[in-house]
């Protein structure tokens, strides 16, 4: 067996493990916890022009977070969420053939979650009158913990944040939160500068 081949088999078994330590500080937006989180996917000698976290598809911190990554050869998202769900996707930089950012109205998010107060409001006050105050504190209480996963809901339904197409593979949509949609719109900018000189790098190769 070769070197080559003893590298890609001497892997060590497990799981994908993000740190609660560094998942904190990414979504901080620390430069060296996102490249930590990063390196466990991307090769060493890419250089990488742009980390930045996304936000959080929910609320009070409760949800999924996602966070972008900027390589001289690819466009990356991970999104870690709960009990230790990761989810990698990337693209590569010359097969992109489009990408769209999107701000939905802010409406159907209040709709959402004034609907849901309302009717904890009036569970409650059945629940006031018919039985116990106690009881209908707790009820109220629930529906309030339920909140950030309705949230969550409403935008897996209404989607935030940008979308890239790639090539004859899967789409990769990031989501963002309103307040972080300027880190998307420059991700957005940056791709279209390194794709350019991605795709006269490739030009340039010597034929094999």
């Amino acid at each position: 067996m070769n070197q080559g081949t003893s590298v890609l088999t001497d892997i060590k078994a497990g799981e994908i493990k993000i740190k609660p330590s560094i998942l904190s500080s990414a979504t901080r937006n620390d430069q060296q916890a996102l490249l930590t989180m990063f390196k466990q996917f991307i090769t060493e000698d890419e250089k990488v022009y742009y980390l930045q976290y996304l936000g959080c598809e929910g609320i009070w911190g409760i949800g999924n977070h996602s966070f972008a990554c900027l390589t001289e050869r690819r466009v990356a998202d991970i999104t870690v969420g709960r009990f230790g769900e990761v989810t990698y996707q990337d693209g590569y930089l010359e097969s992109i053939n489009s990408s769209i950012i999107y701000q939905p109205s802010k409406l159907g998010l209040y709709f959402a979650i004034g609907f849901s107060i309302i009717l904890a409001l009036f569970t409650g006050l059945y629940f006031a009158i018919s039985f116990s105050i106690i009881l209908a504190l707790l009820t109220f209480g629930i529906t309030l913990i339920f909140i950030p996963f309705i949230v969550q809901g409403y935008y897996r339904l209404v989607k935030c944040g940008i979308a890239f197409w790639v090539k004859e593979g899967i789409p990769i949509y990031m989501f963002t939160n309103r307040k972080y949609l300027k880190r998307a719109n420059l991700l957005c900018r940056s791709i279209t500068i390194l794709r350019e000189n991605r795709i006269r790098a490739i030009k340039d190769m010597p034929d094999v």
